[in-house]
């Protein structure tokens, strides 16, 4: 109680000056101390104690809320205490607590000072004022390539001269000319190789169509046109591979492998005479060709002209002299031509060869038996 007496005796002198309808100061009076106390004081006591503390704290908060409002320019809510309205009914003892009650409750809704205004900041204290908001913080930045060490030339890269027109740009490398085309002769080749494998493959057929296709790129591909006459030969294609012989002849008379071929066609044909023609064209390409002058001298010798037949025998066994066969047919047209000498030594040389089969043997004693009479 002697709190209570304490601060509103301080109301009492900080208010008894005031003057005008609102004054409060003559309405407040002490509360003499008094030796024994009633039970029925105990709530109004209680009432004026919540009421001082709730005073004093208003009292308190309003300098720290103005010192809030300056700092932070929003406005923040007040929260307002509501007042008890449960009062304790009036008692003839309480009529002095129920005017300090009365008072203290008129205190708070006293009209409190203005707040000062606030000083309007120069342009120097903005700028030397932080920014308010967060700093936003800064991206993280990529990690640098790590550079090694690499020569001079390698590491300054060299200036780009950017070009005025288009024109000026140079010209980029014609691919079509680069691809060398294939020649006549390869894509023959070629054509002939895949036919072989036909071949081999028993492809008979699919073989001789690729060998005619090589010969249509490339008539004088010589092997090409052999191995076609030797397939249309196994298929008993004689006129046809005769046919394919004469082209390759009348395009390239120096091959006498062909020239052969065409003359034994023809003989088994009965064109005696046209075989003897056909070799002795090519005869200046095979002069050192033993089989050839070998075989064309079979043909005269069959044509009845023996002379030339003995001539072109001799010029074989000359390369080849343990041939037998040879040394025969030389005895034959030795025999022919009538001279019987040369005839028996060329039989006798053909026996000592032991080259000649059974029969031929048995034909080269008969004629010298022929001859020894």
């Amino acid at each position: 109680m002697s709190l209570i007496n304490q601060m509103l005796r301080d109301l009492d002198a900080r208010h008894s000056d005031v003057a005008g309808p609102q004054s409060y100061g003559p309405q407040l009076r002490t509360v003499p101390e008094r030796s024994r106390f009633h039970r029925a004081w105990w709530i109004p006591v209680a009432l004026g104690a919540v009421l001082a503390a709730v005073l004093g704290w208003e009292l308190v908060r309003s300098p720290l809320a103005r010192r809030s409002d300056a700092r932070h320019p929003v406005a923040q809510e007040k929260k307002i205490v509501p007042a008890r309205t449960d009062a304790a009914p009036a008692s003839p003892i309480s009529g002095k607590a129920d005017a300090a009650s009365a008072t203290a409750k008129a205190a708070p809704a006293s009209p409190s000072p203005a707040p000062a205004k606030k000083k309007t900041a120069s342009k120097a204290e903005l700028a030397a004022k932080p920014p308010a908001t967060a700093p936003t913080p800064l991206a993280k930045s990529p990690p640098k390539p790590v550079v090694r060490d690499l020569p001079k030339a390698a590491q300054k890269p060299q200036a780009l001269t950017p070009y005025a027109k288009l024109g000026d740009a140079p010209a980029l490398p014609n691919l079509s000319k680069q691809i060398k085309e294939l020649t006549t002769e390869q894509r023959a080749d070629n054509e002939y190789r895949k036919a072989v494998s036909l071949m081999q493959q028993g492809m008979t057929t699919a073989a001789i169509q690729g060998l005619e296709e090589a010969l249509r790129i490339d008539a004088r591909h010589a092997a090409a046109r052999q191995t076609l006459i030797g397939l249309l030969l196994e298929n008993k294609r004689q006129d046809e591979a005769l046919r394919v012989a004469r082209v390759g002849l009348s395009l390239d008379a120096s091959q006498a492998g062909l020239a052969m071929i065409a003359a034994r066609l023809q003989v088994e044909k009965g064109e005696l005479k046209p075989a003897i023609e056909t070799l002795e064209k090519a005869l200046p390409h095979a002069a050192e060709r033993a089989d050839y002058q070998s075989f064309l001298a079979a043909l005269l010798q069959r044509d009845g002209r023996q002379k030339e037949a003995i001539e072109h025998y001799l010029l074989a066994l000359r390369d080849a002299p343990q041939n037998g066969v040879w040394w025969m047919g030389l005895g034959i047209s030795f025999q022919a031509d009538s001279r019987p000498a040369e005839a028996r030594e060329a039989f006798s040389r053909a026996k000592e060869s032991n080259s000649l089969s059974p029969e031929l043997l048995a034909f080269v004693e008969a004629k010298l038996r022929q001859l020894r009479r």
